[in-house]
């Protein structure tokens, strides 16, 4: 009872001058924008990182709730939130309005379905523990000052640990693992808050429930949504044309033409690291590494300021490299994320969060960090900082901040934000802003090929056809039972359909600049497209699609 009490009444009042959930005007008639906030407020108590990722911190003084009560109590909102919209003349207003109400549609029908029908959390201790987490991290990077917050989430761990106990009662060993890695640095975080009883028994309970899961024995190894549920999210929650199938042959052609034009290129040579380099990496720590890695990013603003791939708002600030926190680790890897600067509030700046600098790292390592970053125009970082940065995730995300529509700035499409900064590396390369080497082609091809061969372990995987070692074995190209089941292929079974999305972006990216080319004829250009597209905000491609060509909004039949 404890846990509910401080769900559904919080402890922390709201500053004055901060915004809340309940106050941010949404687009359309008074009954739509009722049921809006009500689907958004849904995904913020399930995962509480929606509301402090986006600058509500009052809203995010909560840890999630999959109790079987707290379950069955969503889902009966959801259900009368998709009624009620049902109900609505949507088809009859602007075209705006229209997107919005599919988009609102796409989120309830997404969130019932995690909680009725997939249910992970049964077997998911993190599906408590990585909101959890994100909510941390999100507070001590944009609201330091905000102790009482976080004062508030400590005081509800333990009863959320008490629930974990109770509910996912199926942990698999693959869950339990990485439970265990974002549960240590949440101890992390709490760990440098300061010493109290809440902190201490915080601390206790967490630490005991990981022990606990530790000592668990004959767990199977992983489980996976399944052909069924896979395909559903294809088709309900992320909009796409295609079905799982239809993706994988499509990955397949894909994969062949760029193995063609990797081919294609004169074979890499090697040049000798520069003296300069040298002399950087016999002293290099981390906050050289970091100087090194914020300079590329200095150096791709500069370009696009001065080029003609899109225009840069007045709002969007910098973006500036840190160690990914410890908590997110286990989830995305030492490095290859970004966290953007939140919807609300004063703060305009991003974060890239980059590897940890390691004391042990030989000279020869030290020399091919520094390398990579100094000549970063010609090494994988080139493709690997558009993407975090500019024109990719930062940028994109920035703009969306700057949308007054919050539909379009709190909620967001995988596909499109993936999407988008993997398309930005293709343009940016395109444009000139890796140089005009074969290797600067060479780095941006390898980095679509990645992109693409995920499609082959995430649909297979997910589908049931392929095990993670298959997976591991595919994208190693190794033999049977070789390869090495790392962060991202455990992805597939983390976030089950999130690992296409990359893939599934760009493309109907690409395809929609070109039918968008058809339609404005002499009029296009780059920029008006790029514009157009990120006006739109972090939606799904086949709703921009709606607003910038003229289709109907897709149906929910």
């Amino acid at each position: 009872m404890r846990l509910l009490a401080l769900l559904f009444a919080f402890a922390v009042p709201a500053r004055a001058g901060e915004p809340r959930l309940a106050d941010l005007k949404i687009p359309g008639t008074a009954a739509f924008a009722v049921v809006a906030r009500d689907v958004m407020a849904v995904r913020v108590e399930l995962d509480p990182s929606v509301a402090s990722g986006n600058g509500l911190f009052d809203d995010s003084a909560r840890v999630p709730s999959f109790s079987p009560e707290a379950a069955a109590r969503l889902v009966a909102r959801l259900d009368a939130d998709l009624a009620a919209l049902k109900k609505l003349p949507w088809r009859s207003w602007d075209i705006d309005r229209q997107v919005d109400w599919r988009w609102v549609y796409a989120n309830a029908e997404d969130v019932r379905r995690q909680l009725a029908v997939e249910k992970l959390f049964l077997r998911r201790p993190s599906a408590w523990l990585e909101p959890l987490a994100n909510n941390l991290i999100a507070l001590a990077t944009y609201a330091p000052e905000r102790a009482d917050v976080r004062a508030e989430i400590t005081a509800s761990i333990p009863g959320m640990v008490a629930e974990m106990r109770r509910v996912a009662v199926a942990p698999t060993a693959r869950d339990a693992a990485i439970a265990d890695g974002v549960a240590q640095g949440v101890l992390t975080m709490l760990r440098g808050e300061p010493a109290g009883p809440a902190r201490d028994e915080a601390l206790k309970t967490l630490s005991a429930y990981l022990d606990e899961l530790k000592a668990l024995k004959g767990l199977r190894d992983y489980a996976v949504v399944g052909a069924e549920n896979y395909a559903w999210r294809l088709k309900n929650v992320l909009l796409l044309p295609w079905q799982p199938r239809q993706l994988v042959a499509l990955a397949l052609k894909e994969l062949t033409e760029v193995d063609a034009a990797l081919a294609a290129l004169p074979p890499k040579t090697a040049g000798a690291p520069s003296p300069a380099s040298a002399a950087i990496a016999k002293d290099l720590d981390q906050a050289k590494l970091l100087g090194l890695y914020d300079a590329i990013v200095v150096e791709d603003m500069k370009f696009l300021e001065s080029g003609s791939i899109l225009s840069i708002p007045a709002g969007v600030g910098p973006i500036r490299t840190r160690p990914t926190p410890e908590a997110m680790i286990p989830l995305t890897g030492d490095g290859g994320s970004m966290n953007p600067p939140p919807t609300f509030g004063a703060s305009n700046v991003g974060w890239w969060n980059v590897e940890h600098f390691k004391p042990e790292w030989t000279e020869a390592k030290r020399l091919e960090m520094v390398t990579a970053a100094v000549e970063h125009k010609t090494t994988d970082m080139g493709p690997y900082a558009v993407h975090e940065g500019v024109p990719g995730h930062h940028l994109q995300l920035s703009i969306a901040r700057l949308n007054p529509n919050p539909l379009r700035n709190v909620l967001w499409d995988n596909g499109l934000v993936e999407g988008w900064a993997l398309y930005a590396e293709d343009i940016f390369w395109r444009a000139g802003g890796l140089g005009p080497s074969k290797e600067a082609e060479r780095q941006t091809l390898e980095s679509w090929r990645f992109r693409v061969r995920r499609v082959f372990y995430d649909v297979n995987v997910e589908s049931g056809d392929w095990s993670l070692q298959n997976g591991a074995d595919f994208k190693d190209l190794a033999r049977r039972g070789q390869g090495q089941v790392v962060e991202d292929i455990l992805r597939t079974i983390n976030w089950p359909a999130q690992l296409i999305g990359y893939f599934t972006g760009k493309m109907q990216l690409v395809e929609l600049r070109e039918e968008y080319k058809k339609k404005v004829g002499a009029a296009y250009s780059d920029r008006a497209f790029h514009d157009a597209v990120l006006a739109e905000g972090s939606i799904p491609v086949a709703l921009i699609r709606a607003k910038l060509l003229g289709e109907p909004v897709p149906s929910i039949d």
